[in-house]
């Protein structure tokens, strides 16, 4: 692959990590995203387990009470990533440390996301059934094969293990 294909791939990359999990906050099925972590795939395991609908009210109060924080903490992130595009796509010479300050600044606010989204994890986790739990457990695991099944067809099974494309794809164990 040529050095400029490289380098455009790369941007793209870039430009995809600086701007997805700052839109991580759309709407799914009607909820959101509850931060980074555990909390990113609440609101599909509450789908699949046939929540009552008292369970279904105090789920929904939870959220609500955590629903501020968590679109203060977007906003924040959203803003963290767009300055660092600014100055990675401005004019003239940018340097890793020229981008610290984001770098930091974003890596605080994915903390306090985690942090946020495992406080509203653990809470909707208290108001589940053992039958409930159970079933929760089935489908993040049949989300997991699903997403190393869909990470294997975009695979390229000619190159092996290929290290350039695996650093410019940022592809993990």
């Amino acid at each position: 692959m040529g050095k400029k294909l490289h380098l455009v791939l790369l941007g793209l990359v870039i430009l995809s990590l600086l701007y997805l999990p700052a839109y991580g906050q759309h709407h799914f099925m009607g909820m959101r995203p509850m931060g980074d972590g555990p909390g990113m795939m609440l609101p599909l395991l509450l789908k699949g387990v046939d929540l009552n609908a008292e369970q279904r009210t105090r789920v929904q109060e939870m959220m609500d009470a955590h629903r501020p924080t968590l679109q203060t903490l977007f906003q924040q992130l959203r803003a963290a990533h767009e300055e660092m595009a600014n100055k990675l796509f401005a004019p003239g010479a940018v340097q890793a440390e020229d981008l610290a300050p984001q770098v930091q600044q974003i890596a605080q606010l994915r903390e306090q996301l985690m942090q946020e989204g495992l406080k509203v994890t653990l809470a909707v986790r208290g108001v589940l059934t053992a039958e409930q739990l159970a079933k929760a457990a089935e489908l993040k695991q049949r989300m997991q094969t699903l997403h190393q099944e869909m990470r294997s067809l975009f695979q390229d099974k000619n190159s092996g293990n290929n290290q350039e494309e695996d650093v410019l794809f940022f592809h993990t164990p």
